[in-house]
């Protein structure tokens, strides 16, 4: 080989290498881009989830309230029909002295 088809040689291999360097930067920045927009992304999911997971809560929490009330109000019915039947008896015993007399 003479040295002009060295030297050739060399620039041909020098111009690769610098294609190559130059790909592999921009593929760099390629993916750095992506995995940047990857955790944005991933970022905002968690927020969302969250956000859910506290809405989530306060419903639920709604619901115990909504049931807690619905069961006072059952106890406090159940409480008053005893009175009522109570009082529907002392009337009966009432009305039946009255008219046994």
């Amino acid at each position: 080989m003479s040295d002009e088809e060295l030297k050739k040689l060399i620039a041909s291999n020098a111009k690769t290498i610098e294609a190559l360097t130059a790909t592999i930067a921009e593929d760099k920045a390629e993916r750095k881009k992506a995995y940047q927009q990857w955790e944005k992304d991933r970022s905002q999911l968690y927020q969302y989830m969250g956000r859910i997971a506290a809405a989530q809560s306060s419903f639920y929490e709604v619901q115990a309230d909504y049931y807690h009330q619905l069961a006072t109000l059952s106890e406090k019915q159940t409480e008053m029909q005893e009175q009522i039947s109570q009082q529907q008896a002392q009337i009966i015993e009432i009305l039946n002295r009255l008219t046994s007399s």
